[in-house]
C-alpha cells in the first residue's frame, strides 16, 4: 500500500468492514507504514553497505554506549539490555568475532563464562554504520520542523510511560 491509497483502503475499510473498524486506524496503519519505511531502510542500509544485521549493530552499540572505558560488557549484561534469547546471543556474538568486531575474553570473576569486548575495528565499523543511519533518520523526518520532530518526541515519550 502506498501513501496515496491510505485513506481510500481506511475509508473502504469503515463501510465494507464497520463491524471490525475502529478510528484507531487513522494514527495505527500511518505509523506502521512510516515504521516499516525507516526500519526496512535502515536495516538495507546496513546490510546492504557494511553486510551486517540489526542485531549486529545493536550489539556493537551496546558495547560502545553500556560497557566500562575498555567496552567490555559481560554476556548477561548484553542479554539484560537487547532482550535476546541466549541461543541468539550466542550466534550473534559468534558472528562479530568471525568478522573481528569484536573478541572475547577471560572473565576473572566467573571461570565459566567469557567476557565481550569491542574491538578498535568493532568501532570505527560501529561508527560508519550509526553515521549513515543518522543521516537516512534526518532524511526520514526532513519534513518536519523542529517544533514538530519536539511535538513528536513527546507524544512518543507520553506513549512509552502508558
Amino acid at each position: 500500500m502506498n501513501i496515496n491509497e491510505l485513506e481510500i483502503d481506511i475509508q473502504k475499510n469503515k463501510e465494507r468492514s464497520p463491524e471490525t473498524f475502529n478510528e484507531i486506524v487513522n494514527i495505527t496503519l500511518p505509523f506502521y507504514m512510516f515504521y516499516r519505511k525507516m526500519f526496512g531502510g535502515v536495516s538495507r542500509l546496513e546490510e546492504d553497505n557494511y553486510q551486517i544485521t540489526h542485531s549486529e549493530i545493536d550489539v556493537l552499540s551496546s558495547l560502545k554506549i553500556s560497557g566500562n572505558e575498555e567496552y567490555i560488557l559481560s554476556p548477561t549484561r548484553l542479554n539484560e539490555r537487547l532482550l535476546f534469547t541466549a541461543g541468539a546471543i550466542t550466534k550473534v556474538l559468534k558472528k562479530l568475532e568471525e568478522k573481528e568486531y569484536i573478541e572475547r575474553l577471560d572473565n576473572k570473576f566467573d571461570k565459566r563464562g567469557k567476557l565481550v569486548k569491542l574491538t578498535p575495528l568493532g568501532r570505527e565499523v560501529h561508527d560508519k554504520v550509526m553515521k549513515d543511519i543518522l543521516e537516512f533518520e534526518e532524511k526520514c523526518f526532513s519534513s518536519l520542523n523542529e517544533e514538530e520532530k519536539q511535538t513528536m518526541k513527546n507524544l512518543f515519550i507520553k506513549l512509552l510511560k502508558s
